[in-house]
């Protein structure tokens, strides 16, 4: 029995809202991460940019140092076109790499431009009401 060769996939819509939702499922590796950042990319000119970049996360398998690599460059794309970018739906393995790597507050950070409230996103990418910190240790 063969495997895919592809998996991964990157879907991003514009809506009339102003958004942009970008939608990924699958192995965001070093074969796929260009791939993210060319859909996202085609979307991202300063000029034309959406309001907001929302990255929904819950497809993924596996995100390693090299998708790390990508969402840290789409940060910075997004940046660049003044879009606030948020990672939602984020896997329990994707926020575990962001806290092993120092860069859960980088890519979480706090939502306060799509909430009107002060917040850091909990493990889900959601902003639940009252969350002062991310993910905290495992265990008693």
């Amino acid at each position: 029995m063969s495997t895919p060769d592809h998996l991964f996939e990157v879907k991003a819509v514009a809506a009339p809202d102003g958004i942009l939702y970008v939608t990924l499922a699958g192995e965001l590796a070093w074969d796929s991460a260009d791939e993210l950042l060319d859909a996202a990319r085609a979307h991202l000119d300063p000029a034309t940019a959406p309001a907001y970049l929302r990255v929904d996360c819950a497809g993924l398998t596996l995100c390693d140092s090299t998708g790390l690599s990508a969402l840290l460059a789409l940060h910075r794309l997004a940046e660049a076109a003044g879009v606030p970018l948020r990672l939602d739906r984020r896997p329990p393995f994707l926020d575990r790499l962001l806290l092993l790597t120092g860069t859960y507050e980088h890519l979480t950070g706090t939502y306060e431009h799509l909430t009107g409230r002060s917040e850091t996103a909990g493990p889900d990418g959601d902003t639940p009401s009252g969350a002062a910190e991310g993910p905290g240790p495992a265990g008693p």
